[in-house]
C-alpha cells in the first residue's frame, strides 16, 4: 500500500465534555461523510474531563453515532491514573491499568464493558488513557472480546498471534505524512475557539483521504508485524518526542502538534 490515508480519533468523550467544541465538529463530520473513532469513557471520574454540566442524552447520542457507522471505542474505565507505569507504548509515566494485578485490570475492563452493554453500545476498539497499558491488559482485552487496539507508533496495522489487532496512533494534527495509515488523535475538550476553527479547516482539506476503522481492519486483516513496523515505530517515537518538539520550539510556530498526549 503506497498511499497515505488517515483515521480520525476523538478522545475523552463523556457526558461532561466540551460540547461547544464538539457540536460543530460533529455536524462537519456528518456533512463530509467522515466516520471517526470516538473514545468513550464508560464511567468518567476524572475532574479534568468536566467542562460543563453532564448531558442527559449522552448515551442516546453514542447510540446514534454507532448507528451512523462511527467506531465507538472504550476509553479506559474511569480515566483515573493510579500507577506510575508507562506500559508498552512508553509515552506517559502514568496509567489506569499498567502495573496493576491481573484481577484488578480484569475487574475494571469488565465493569467498563458492562456499562456499554447496559446502554446498548458495542465496544469496537480499545483506547487507553495516557496510551499506557501493559501486556496483561492486551491479553485480557482479547479474552474479553475486545482485541482491536488503537495505539502504537508503526505505519500500518497488524495482528499478533494471540489475537490482538493493533491500529497505530501516531499524530495529533493533520499533516503531510509518507505512505501508511495515520491516526490523528484529537482532544476537543482542550481546544480554544481558534484551535477548533483550525481543525475544521484541516478537516475540509484532508477529508478525501480520511478512511474508517472497518475499512482499515478489512484491508489489513491477518497482517503480521514486520521488521519495517519496528523500524517505523522507532522513527515515529524519535520524531514525535525528540526532533519534532525541538523544531516546534525553535520555530515558535507549532500549532500544538508536538505536545505529549493526555
Amino acid at each position: 500500500m503506497r498511499e497515505c490515508l488517515y483515521l480520525l480519533r476523538f478522545d475523552d468523550i463523556c457526558p461532561t465534555m466540551a460540547w461547544a467544541n464538539w457540536d460543530p465538529v460533529e455536524r462537519r463530520l456528518a456533512r463530509l461523510g467522515v466516520r471517526p473513532i470516538l473514545a468513550v469513557v464508560p464511567d468518567n471520574r476524572d475532574p479534568h474531563l468536566v467542562a460543563g454540566p453532564a448531558r442527559e442524552d449522552f448515551w442516546d447520542r453514542v447510540r446514534r453515532w454507532q448507528a451512523r457507522g462511527w467506531t465507538i471505542a472504550m476509553h479506559g474505565y474511569q480515566h483515573l491514573y493510579v500507577t506510575r507505569e508507562a506500559g508498552l507504548i512508553g509515552l506517559n509515566p502514568r496509567s489506569e491499568f499498567a502495573g496493576l494485578p491481573r484481577a484488578e485490570q480484569e475487574r475494571k475492563l469488565a465493569a467498563g464493558l458492562a456499562i456499554f452493554r447496559e446502554h446498548r453500545v458495542r465496544a469496537e476498539a480499545w483506547v487507553a488513557p495516557g496510551h499506557s497499558f501493559d501486556r496483561t491488559t492486551v491479553d485480557l482485552l482479547t479474552r474479553l472480546g475486545l482485541p482491536v487496539i488503537s495505539d502504537g507508533l508503526g505505519r500500518r496495522p497488524f495482528s499478533e498471534p494471540g489475537g490482538a489487532v493493533w491500529v497505530p496512533q501516531q499524530i495529533w494534527d493533520f499533516c503531510p505524512r509518507p505512505p501508511g495509515i495515520w491516526t490523528v488523535c484529537c482532544h476537543p475538550n482542550a481546544w480554544s475557539p481558534d484551535q477548533r476553527a483550525r481543525f475544521l479547516e484541516d478537516l475540509e482539506a484532508y477529508a478525501a483521504r480520511v478512511t474508517s476503522m472497518p475499512l482499515v481492519l478489512e484491508r489489513y486483516a491477518g497482517r503480521r508485524p514486520s521488521l519495517g513496523d519496528r523500524v517505523s515505530a522507532w522513527y515515529e517515537c524519535r520524531w514525535n518526542h525528540g526532533l519534532r518538539p525541538w523544531l516546534s520550539r525553535a520555530l515558535k510556530g507549532g500549532r500544538g502538534m508536538a505536545r505529549r498526549p493526555a
